[in-house]
Parts: structure tokens; sequence; C-alpha cells
């Protein structure tokens, strides 16, 4: 699959209305089976359980906007394959109960059928949002670089217009140059499809690795400089917050398995574009030290250049997951 060009526009537009405080557009578009779901627990967020269709989602968003208000929000980076959507998107968020304010970043994973919405799941620290609220600390949040060249595919990076052409010369070269353009660009897209196509073979063959709990294939692709980022607080998981470095990415990942067995990895969609890509998994990790199991889904965003890895971040339900750990 590749970028839905449809599905690209019909989000930005989405999320720009969002912006300005018109949840219209984005009711629009889920279908009346479509299911919306905010991972956190309903102890803590009483509307983060699934709703359906539009009028379930306008409950939803209403039932936020009497708890939270937004100050500023934008997209931070998107992502388009087909069907799928994976954003991350936030801003300057307004607690109105306590008038705190903190920057919160989202995962959205956003899947569509015949122009409309069927499932849309956001992911964030939702105990560092716990926490929050209670005066008791912030959420964590994303590690985004843009990579290399600074640009993304919600927000690509700005190209030098061609200066003018002073010598007035003939509409001919003014055409050979536009069919040069087009001949460019098309060679960029191909290479842009191949480039993706590359890294979600790439990640899919990691991943069936690290099903069969074999990392190091994943392990492996680590740039020396690569940034990892759980998006989640130190003081609630011990694998938690951003490292750099390939070293430090090594000792971060050899937390995790200090402290958890894998029990389950299943990867449910694979969502890429150009040199982004979002897996969405489900996961069930024992934890050692209380054999409690901790189930839950997840989607991990990667950065690749160069059939490395120099950008990872990953989403999950952090309250949910810290509660079943500690058997809460």
């Amino acid at each position: 699959m590749a970028a839905n060009p449809g599905v690209l526009e019909s989000m930005r537009l989405a999320y720009a209305a969002y912006d300005r405080g018109d949840a219209a557009p984005l009711l629009d578009l889920f279908a009346e089976d479509g299911v919306i779901r905010f991972t956190a627990p309903e102890s803590f967020l009483h509307f983060a359980g699934p709703s359906s269709g539009p009028e379930g989602a306008r409950k939803a968003l209403t039932a936020i906007s009497e708890i939270f208000a937004w100050e500023s929000y934008k997209i931070y980076e998107m992502l388009v394959d087909g069907d799928s959507v994976f954003a991350v998107t936030g801003g300057m968020l307004r607690h109105k109960e306590t008038d705190q304010r903190t920057e919160v970043q989202l995962g959205d994973l956003i899947r569509f059928q015949r122009g409309r919405i069927v499932e849309f799941v956001e992911f964030f620290d939702s105990a560092g949002l716990r926490a929050w609220v209670k005066r008791a600390g912030t959420p964590s949040n994303t590690e985004l670089n843009g990579g290399r060249g600074g640009g993304s595919s919600a927000s690509p990076g700005a190209s030098p217009g061609d200066e003018g052409d002073a010598s007035g010369e003939s509409a001919t070269r003014a055409g050979a140059t536009c069919s040069q353009s087009a001949a460019d660009a098309l060679r960029q897209s191909v290479s842009a499809n191949n480039k993706t196509a590359a890294n979600k073979h790439l990640l899919s063959r990691c991943y069936d690795a690290y099903a069969a709990c074999d990392p190091q294939p994943l392990v492996s692709l680590f740039d020396d400089e690569a940034s990892y980022n759980a998006v989640a607080r130190c003081e609630d998981f011990s694998f938690a917050g951003p490292c750099h470095g390939r070293r430090a990415v090594l000792e971060n990942i050899a937390r995790i398995h200090a402290d958890y067995d894998l029990e389950k990895y299943a990867v449910t969609r694979m969502i890429a574009q150009d040199d982004l890509v979002a897996v969405h998994a489900d996961v069930g990790f024992r934890y050692k030290s209380t054999g409690n199991l901790v189930a839950i889904d997840k989607v991990d965003l990667f950065r690749m250049r160069d059939g490395k890895i120099i950008e990872f971040n990953e989403f999950f339900d952090t309250a949910s997951a810290y509660d079943m750990r500690e058997g809460a």
C-alpha cells in the first residue's frame, strides 16, 4: 500500500478544524459503526472506553472538553499507508478544575473504510496525566527531531524556490523545465515508495524474530546516534523516558528484559510512509517481581535512515500497564 492523498487531506482538514475548536469535520468522518477509544483506565477517564458511531464520538469529545481545554494544538507527525493513519498530535493542555497547564502529546491510530473512520484509538501517557491531575507530576512526551532533513509527512520541509529567469528565455525552456520537474517528482515518488517498502520489510522481519523471543535483529538496527523513548515517566517504568546513543539504547532494552518476560507479541498493523514506520501490536509481558501479566496494545514509531533506526518512540496506556503490573 502507499500514501492515500484523500485520507491524508481529510485528516489534515479535520485536525486543523479541531485546532480551531471545531470538532464537526472530525465527527463527520466517523462511520455509523466506527469506534473511538482512548487508552486509559475508565476509573480515571470515564469516557476512555470504546464509543460507537458519530454520536458516540461526539459524546466522548464533549466529555473531554468538560475536563480539559486545548490552549494550542498541532500535528507533529502524520503518516498514511492505504486506509491507515498514525498521527502524533497535541499541544498545551489545561485542566479546568485545577487550572494547571502542561504539554501533552498523543498518538492517534486511525483506520478508514470507504472514506470513513471505522477505528480511532488515541494513545498517551495516561499514568503521567493521572499524576498531573493530582498535582503529582507531568506526563511524558515524544522526542521527534524530524530527521536529518527536518521535514515530516505532516509538515514537509520547504524546498527553496527557483530564482526568476531574468534573461527572458523562451517558453520552450520553461516547458522543458516543467517536464524535468515532473520527471524528478516521479523519480522521487518511486524512490519514496521503494524506501517505504524496504523499511516495512526490514521491520517486519525484526518483529517476527522478536515475537519468537529473539530481540537481536531489532536491536542490531539501532544507529550509533539513535534516540529511544518510551513515552512514560521514569517514576513509573525503569525503561521510560528518552535515552540517546546506541549504548544507552541497548542498556535500556536490557532493563526491559531484566524486569519482564515476553509472553505475547502480535503485530496487527504496520503503517509506513517514507522514513517513518508505525507498528501496532497486542503484547503481553509478565512482570518478574510480582508475576502479574501486563497485557496491552501499543504503537512503536520508528524513523529510519539508510536501513537503520535513528529514532524510536513507544506509545501505550501507561496507567493500565502500571495498574496491571502492581495488581491494582
